[in-house]
């Protein structure tokens, strides 16, 4: 990237020194057709910047479980930008179209099982909120959202470091 910066340095002084003639011009100018491809677009910065906040969205929700905070839980998950990540559809999962627009596949699995996650940690919290009126062992589970919630931040984990 610093090579490719200091090349289009180069051609810049050069051609602002010297009169050009249209087919050189051209021939320098395919240099600055790659240059915007190569530094992150700004949409991705900002996908990765919202992933961050998601994660640190996500980082009381077991402290809640383990307080049977349930409506805690499920309010940090119906808020935006955690919402969009799993309730809204795949039409309004950001990170979801972010990995389509780059076609990488592991980002879109990544994505995909995020939402999974998100979905399951949701059921349980759910669940756990009206056990006593369910029929059923009227145990609350603790464990499983509390894994489900592990597994949305290892996959979001993974999904800022490919950003």
């Amino acid at each position: 990237m610093a090579r490719l910066a200091i090349l289009a340095a180069a051609v810049m002084r050069e051609t602002a020194s010297m009169a050009l003639s249209r087919r050189q011009t051209l021939q320098r100018g395919s240099l600055a057709a790659v240059v915007p491809v190569l530094v992150p677009t700004p949409a991705l910065a900002s996908t990765k910047t919202d992933a961050e906040k998601v994660l640190e969205a996500l980082q009381p929700l077991s402290g809640f479980v383990d307080d049977g905070k349930w409506d805690a839980v499920r309010t940090v998950l119906a808020q935006s930008p955690v919402v969009e990540l799993w309730k809204t559809g795949n039409s309004k999962n950001w990170i979801r179209a972010a990995a389509l627009s780059a076609g990488d596949p592991e980002l879109i699995e990544l994505s995909e099982d995020l939402s999974s996650a998100l979905q399951l940690t949701d059921q349980y919290v759910y669940d756990n909120n009206f056990i006593y009126f369910q029929p059923g062992n009227g145990k609350v589970k603790t464990k499983e959202p509390k894994d489900q919630i592990a597994v949305a931040k290892n996959k979001l984990k993974a999904i800022i470091a490919s950003l």
